[in-house]
């Protein structure tokens, strides 16, 4: 295996325990979610769950490129809808009348 492949590999396992660690904040009731941002991380999890193998096992540094690039995609739709979600529950700022 080439050092390229081993960084790809390295960034891929990086990307997956930022979502691990995202979504275990989020479990643990950390930060607000809607349905639609549960519904995101369902997806996320499985995608992961059924990627693993190609992750681990392939050699082609084309493939796992293609499923890194497919999770980072998930993390961000992920990631922008608790944003959105911890906006939409923040209350509105008491500010004095100026």
């Amino acid at each position: 295996m080439s050092s390229e492949e081993a960084q790809m590999r390295e960034a891929v396992r990086a990307l997956a325990g930022a979502l691990e660690t995202m979504l275990n904040l989020i479990r643990a009731d950390a930060l607000p979610t809607t349905p639609e941002a549960r519904t995101l991380m369902r997806k996320a999890m499985a995608f992961l769950d059924a990627s693993t193998g190609q992750i681990v096992g392939s050699e082609r540094s084309e493939e796992i490129l293609s499923v890194a690039t497919a999770v980072n995609r998930l993390i961000d739709s992920v990631r922008e809808q608790i944003l959105d979600d911890a906006v939409a529950a923040s209350p509105v700022p008491d500010h004095p009348d100026m």
